[in-house]
């Protein structure tokens, strides 16, 4: 069982990166030193952290993002993309010297997406700001990896896990393919707190240095982390606690661009967890958002809304007949309701 069960859910605190996305689609690489043609250009607000505060909030939560970033035109652009959302946005800092983090993505006809950023203001977080107060209601924690990766926003991220241990505040941790390798000794630090961890299996290899995911997975129960989100992209998902281990497979999914996808399963793991559902609602719903999230271009505002949420698991029910999707339409009723 998960400690500290969360009775009232919905509200939340990210720590992470926040990011202007320019993304290119291409037919195909060039090799280094060549050229190559895009043949469609988007921009749209990104970055780990408010990807899965956008999620949230669609699913009618009340997240709020603490980072920093510059005061040049991409913040312009961004805050109020957030706002609208419905993400909190007061804990968001302006820096005078540095820019707002950036990302170019060059996404291939089969999905994928290659991605360049340059974190900026990002980086900037100081343990200075984080105080208590910033606690008060908040009943998950959320923090990308990618805040584990350079002072002081790496110093932050750990006061702000040792103040969410104090007041018994769940903790969640994203784990992407850099942090994996550059973070690990962070990261370590990190597992005895974490209510959650949400990461792949070559990530999960990489932090217990491990030959195997059997062994990574034992690895990071006996360190004390409660729950596992194993993600397996279009497999689904592997869901573990020490008393529960469940794989979730995927929906089937006409993907268009994977970015955010990881981001948006994220939103699903928290929401379920922090409404007290089961694995398998969690994982469901988890699996629904990120399939989801790859129909679009783009992330951030791009992400699913409760509409395309409920109208694809909707659809599903009515061709598979499945009492677990059944239960999550209604329980996400119930949230709806409750916004």
């Amino acid at each position: 069982m998960i400690k500290n069960p969360v009775q009232k859910a919905g509200i939340y605190l990210l720590i992470g990166d926040l990011c202007m996305d320019v993304f290119m689609q291409v037919s195909e690489y060039p090799s280094e030193g060549g050229d190559g043609s895009v043949q469609r250009i988007h921009q749209h607000a990104g970055g780990s952290a408010a990807n899965t505060a956008m999620a949230l909030a669609k699913l009618g939560g009340n997240p709020a993002l603490l980072t920093h970033t510059g005061l040049d035109n991409w913040s312009q652009q961004l805050l109020p993309i957030l706002e609208s959302a419905g993400v909190n946005t007061g804990r968001i800092a302006g820096e005078e010297h540095e820019p707002t983090g950036l990302t170019f993505l060059v996404v291939s006809e089969a999905a994928e997406r290659t991605m360049f950023t340059y974190r900026g203001a990002n980086r900037c977080l100081h343990p200075d700001e984080i105080t208590s107060d910033l606690l008060a209601g908040v009943e998950m924690l959320h923090i990308s990896a990618y805040a584990c990766l350079k002072a002081p926003q790496s110093e932050a991220v750990l006061k702000a896990v040792d103040f969410a241990s104090k007041y018994q505040v769940g903790i969640s941790l994203d784990v992407g393919v850099e942090p994996a390798h550059q973070a690990r000794e962070l990261l370590l630090q990190l597992l005895p707190k974490l209510t959650l961890i949400i990461l792949g299996e070559a990530e999960a290899r990489v932090i217990t240095n491990s030959k195997s995911v059997e062994e990574a997975i034992a690895t990071l129960l006996d360190s004390g982390v409660q729950m596992i989100g194993l993600k397996l992209g279009k497999d689904g998902c592997r869901l573990v606690t020490n008393g529960q281990d469940l794989l979730i497979p995927g929906f089937a999914i006409e993907a268009v661009d994977t970015t955010g996808a990881g981001d948006s399963f994220c939103a699903g793991i928290i929401h379920g967890l922090t409404h007290g559902w089961d694995l398998e609602m969690t994982g469901r719903l988890a699996n629904a958002m990120g399939a989801l999230a790859t129909t679009h271009w783009g992330a951030g505002e791009m992400l699913p809304s409760m509409k395309e949420i409920r109208a694809f698991l909707s659809e599903r029910n009515a061709l598979m007949n499945d009492p677990v999707i059944h239960q999550i339409l209604e329980q996400l009723d119930v949230s709806n309701e409750s916004r």
